[in-house]
């Protein structure tokens, strides 16, 4: 084939990176051509963030909301005990009214200076328990799974709009030119997909650049150059494709998203040096892996910690993606199972990336938040199953923060006696996003991006920062 029937796809594959590579490294549309730091609004308390998102709904009471009335009220229908009012607006597939109350499956205990509860299930995490800072009074709109996904990551219940992590690097750009400043680490594809990572109206180079922790992969998809091909051949490869696109950028104006392009393949051409030496957890000693343990979601958080150590902005790690593993019904294995696995699974990770970060003078610049779309309900599902589960449940649930600026050892809010609805001092997902984006020095009023003729934000029109969880 000659030459001159090669066409763009071809050519950018002979270079090593195909337009998959492109978009997986944060295809760009800025004018400027540059993800430089950004002055923040206001002080800010953190720099960074990684963002641990549990997938399927993770039960409250089985978790971090001791409940211990429940036990009082064991075996009452649900109707006895809620109004019809209270009742609706679940799972539009499923009735509640024969449902049974259920205690927590799992005994509690307070830890640490603050006397948290934490579910046995977590006897790991009760070692930083006073680094956490609970909020047991969340709520949100939707107790249905890509929804709950959609409001947890976008403040908006329809697809389209920018990622927490996309607003956050269009806030303050990014501290490294040769690492993308949003990574998402995941087991697999979450209900809603992987559209909770696009960057919507944004400039698309805001979009989550998806990284996989294996060994003897490549970190990102089709990074790799073709074998043969030297450093010296890549340099000219690449300096033909910028004079090729700023030549076209000249003869069409209007075309912003070409100086993207050109600086996206500038920064392929150096992760294809950094992401090696950023992504290879034998670098790390020892007692460091043995701290973190050796499974999926440890070595993701393993990565996490490098990856803020090396700059990156934002970093999120989905667990149980496929199969919604914290989906804790009664014909899904049932909830006693589901939990005791999937903690075990998470314990030792979470719990190693708090102490990891404090012991290097991370925590205090770092947020980690721990999160999932909804919790679940104070009563049984009423089915035929001989499995215990619990049902969808919007309306009062739990998250946490650590590090980032945030008060350890506190417990915010609180449902009421039998874990159902938000009570005290009631946080929604509006809330808790503008909270995140001033922790990091950004208002959430002033973070706006202009599209369709109005002011486009991550918290639409509503949102308060909950001053009271910060140091």
């Amino acid at each position: 084939m000659s030459s001159s029937s090669i066409d763009r796809r071809q050519f950018l594959h002979q270079f090593g990176l195909s337009s998959i590579a492109l978009n997986s490294l944060l295809l760009a549309e800025n004018q400027q051509g540059v993800l430089a730091p950004m002055s923040p609004h206001i002080r800010p308390r953190a720099k960074n963030v990684i963002f641990l998102f549990m997938c399927g709904g993770a039960s409250h009471l089985e978790t971090f909301d001791h409940k211990p009335t429940l036990k009082r009220f064991a075996g009452k229908k649900a109707s006895e005990v809620f109004s019809a009012k209270e009742l609706a607006g679940f799972n539009p597939e499923k009735s509640f009214e024969g449902s049974q109350i259920l205690p927590s499956v799992f005994d509690f205990a307070q830890h640490g200076q603050s006397g948290a509860w934490v579910s046995e299930i977590y006897p790991k995490l009760t070692e930083v328990v006073d680094e956490i800072c609970f909020l047991k009074s969340v709520h949100t709109d939707s107790a249905i799974h890509s929804v709950g996904e959609q409001l947890m990551h976008t403040g908006h219940n329809r697809p389209g709009f920018p990622s927490l992590g996309s607003w956050v690097t269009y806030g303050l750009g990014s501290e490294r030119h040769n690492l993308p400043a949003y990574v998402v680490m995941k087991d697999g594809v979450s209900t809603a997909g992987d559209g909770v990572f696009q960057q919507g109206m944004l400039p698309g180079r805001h979009q989550a650049a998806i990284a996989r922790v294996e060994h003897g992969k490549s970190s990102f998809p089709h990074l790799s150059p073709r074998k043969g091909m030297s450093d010296a051949q890549q340099t000219e490869h690449l300096a033909a494709i910028n004079r090729l696109n700023r030549l076209h950028r000249d003869r069409h104006l209007g075309q912003p998203d070409l100086d993207g392009r050109v600086e996206t393949l500038e920064m392929a051409f150096d992760l294809q040096k950094t992401a090696p030496q950023v992504f290879d957890l034998s670098k790390e000693s020892r007692s460091t892996l043995e701290l973190y343990g050796d499974n999926q979601f440890s070595r993701h958080c393993l990565t996490a910690r490098r990856l803020v150590e090396n700059g990156v902005r934002f970093v999120e790690i989905l667990d149980g993606a496929t199969g919604r593993k914290w989906d804790a019904h009664g014909n899904r294995g049932g909830l006693i199972d589901n939990h005791r696995k999937n903690a075990a699974r998470t314990d030792q990770g979470i719990t190693a990336l708090i102490k990891d970060l404090k012991s290097r003078g991370l925590l205090d610049e770092t947020l980690v938040v721990w999160a999932t779309e909804f919790g679940r309900t104070p009563f049984e599902e009423a089915n035929k199953e001989k499995k215990i589960g619990r049902g969808h449940h919007h309306k009062g649930f739990t998250l946490w923060m650590a590090g980032g600026g945030v008060k350890g050892g506190l417990s915010y809010g609180a449902t009421d006696q039998l874990g159902m609805h938000a009570e005290e001092n009631p946080v929604s997902y509006h809330d808790f996003h503008a909270t995140i984006l001033h922790l990091l020095g950004l208002d959430h009023k002033r973070l706006t991006f202009r599209h369709n003729s109005r002011e486009v934000r991550l918290t639409d029109v509503f949102g308060n920062v909950v001053h009271e969880i910060m140091a």
